[in-house]
């Protein structure tokens, strides 16, 4: 029986790709009022090419002269806006474990905001590719369910490992890639011999999954890979193993 475009590649997973994309280049690519906030993390992307800036480790932050009592001076960011550090409305909702208690909404709207546009085609490839086997295989409303609390659980597992010392509180997590693992996950276990191309190579879904997920175990007992959220994709696999086991009986084959 033929299908739609929508239902072969699933209506949700077309909807939360358009969401993102919409979310990166209409929002957080046109968001450039810069704004002023003591409690806003060390962490100032936005101005770490200024020559005033500072480096430490990983991290660019705040100028020193610009420092006061673990926030910045007003009258400093005011008189020097070019060289204060300064962020944008739609930065403060990615997730930062230092913030997280207070900004509990920013475990799911960091979820929806990515890095660059590399970051974003990634996610949304791998979206593309895998959201439309689960969606159909579990249907509409367990499909976002488990997107979500992938997502959710992937930036709790960021706060632990902030809360560990593993990675700086002040690091800005965003990005789908930890629903996108747990949806990976889901894929590999229910659809395990299905073949996908990834990077125009035949694969079963169940290497695939084995491969991805197996190195977040390898960069996180080595450290971790700098820029990327090993230990969110790793959440997010954990919670897709665990439902997809649990939805498994449930799944039939003449369900596609």
């Amino acid at each position: 029986m033929s299908k739609g475009l929508l239902s072969y590649f699933g209506i949700a997973t077309i909807a939360l790709i358009v969401l993102n994309v919409v979310v990166f280049f209409g929002v957080q690519m046109t968001d450039n009022l810069k704004i002023y906030d003591e409690n806003w993390t060390e962490n100032c992307t936005q101005n770490k090419y200024i020559p005033n800036a500072i480096y430490e480790g990983e991290y660019y932050v705040c100028p020193e002269s610009a420092a006061r009592d673990g926030g910045y001076d007003i009258n400093y960011c005011t008189k020097f806006p070019d060289n204060a550090c300064v962020y944008t409305y739609t930065d403060s909702f990615s997730l930062v474990g230092k913030n997280a208690s207070e900004k509990p909404w920013t475990f799911i709207t960091s979820m929806f905001m990515h890095a660059d546009i590399n970051h974003l085609l990634g996610n949304m490839l791998f979206l593309f590719i895998l959201g439309g086997i689960v969606e159909a295989a579990i249907g509409i409303r367990k499909y976002l369910l488990l997107y979500f609390l992938a997502g959710i659980f992937g930036g709790i597992t960021m706060i632990f490992m902030t809360s560990t010392g593993f990675i700086s509180d002040n690091v800005s997590i965003l990005g789908a890639s930890g629903a996108i693992f747990g949806i990976l996950a889901a894929a590999a276990i229910l659809r395990p011999m299905q073949t996908v191309y990834v990077y125009f190579l035949p694969m079963p879904l169940i290497i695939i999954g084995l491969i991805y997920i197996g190195l977040q175990v390898y960069y996180i007992f080595m450290g971790g890979e700098a820029g990327v959220a090993n230990g969110a994709h790793l959440g997010g696999a954990i919670v897709g193993i665990i439902a997809a086991i649990y939805l498994r009986k449930k799944v039939k084959e003449d369900e596609f």
